[in-house]
């Protein structure tokens, strides 16, 4: 989805990485991919085509088993990359293991970037697969949403089905208190989340609803139970006008084949 920007000095640039799934130790596997092997070869695409990120969102399913070691290993390997960096939990982490790893300064619940608000939302329930937005997650989209910036809102689950049956089941569960929420806000110019691991865009009651590829294996859309994509993995990127305005695309890896185990019936 293409918002067009009109602006006299250069956008910013804000870069979502999600659903990396690092195992605990360096070349661990999901489902025959080597996730760190995956995410280098995003990271390198990224760094060529972004010279300058002004924001780093890493939005969530970071580890594939919450493992500490997980996040110690990607905070280091993201050192330096962009002068701001944000972490949201998933539906794998430990949100309070990560927070112990990064520290609460890459955890926060908006940030001001030039004239924009960028709002970061839990939807992690423990021990769940599926997101839900409790009582001060509705509240912080609130005050995101009174500041009267234009915002983007990073979370990790997604708000609406996007018609493969098996992940809709996992979206978020009270997404309607989202909406009711930001009704009548037109500052809040979209919600983006990962967990589907693939790309979505799409617009309900005047908001953009975008998901984003993992930077490991890939999910196949509309398909009624799990099934995997032959897309390679891939990240997105936002450019933000100061008068509010916005571009986005998603790029993957190009010219490299990775293995994985396409008769999967599912992981943990």
């Amino acid at each position: 989805m293409t918002f067009p920007v009109q602006t006299n000095s250069a956008p910013l640039t804000v870069v979502q990485i999600t659903d990396c799934h690092l195992g605990r130790e360096l070349g661990d596997d999901l489902l025959g991919m080597d996730t760190d092997n995956s995410l280098e070869a995003v990271l390198a695409t990224m760094v060529e085509e972004c010279p300058q990120i002004d924001l780093l969102v890493v939005s969530g399913d970071i580890a594939a088993h919450g493992d500490a070691e997980s996040y110690r290993r990607l905070h280091a390997r993201l050192d330096g990359i962009a002068p701001q960096m944000v972490w949201l939990p998933g539906n794998h982490d430990d949100a309070n293991l990560m927070r112990s790893v990064v520290g609460d300064q890459m955890m926060p619940s908006a940030v001001d970037l030039g004239a924009w608000r960028l709002g970061f939302l839990n939807s992690a329930v423990k021990d769940e697969v599926g997101g839900f937005l409790a009582d001060d997650q509705l509240a912080a989209l609130a005050g995101i949403a009174e500041s009267g910036r234009p915002s983007l809102v990073f979370l990790h689950h997604h708000l609406r089905p996007l018609g493969c049956a098996w992940l809709d089941e996992q979206r978020v569960k009270n997404a309607d208190k989202a909406f009711a929420t930001i009704a009548d806000m037109p500052q809040i110019k979209a919600f983006v989340s990962g967990h589907v691991h693939q790309q979505s865009e799409a617009l309900f009651e005047g908001v953009g609803l975008l998901t984003t590829p993992s930077t490991c294996i890939q999910f196949a859309p509309c398909s009624d139970t799990f099934a995997l994509d032959d897309c390679n993995p891939g990240y997105r990127i936002f450019y933000l006008a100061q008068n509010g305005q916005f571009q986005t695309r998603v790029s993957r890896v190009k010219g490299v084949t990775f293995a994985v185990d396409n008769l999967a019936s599912g992981y943990e």
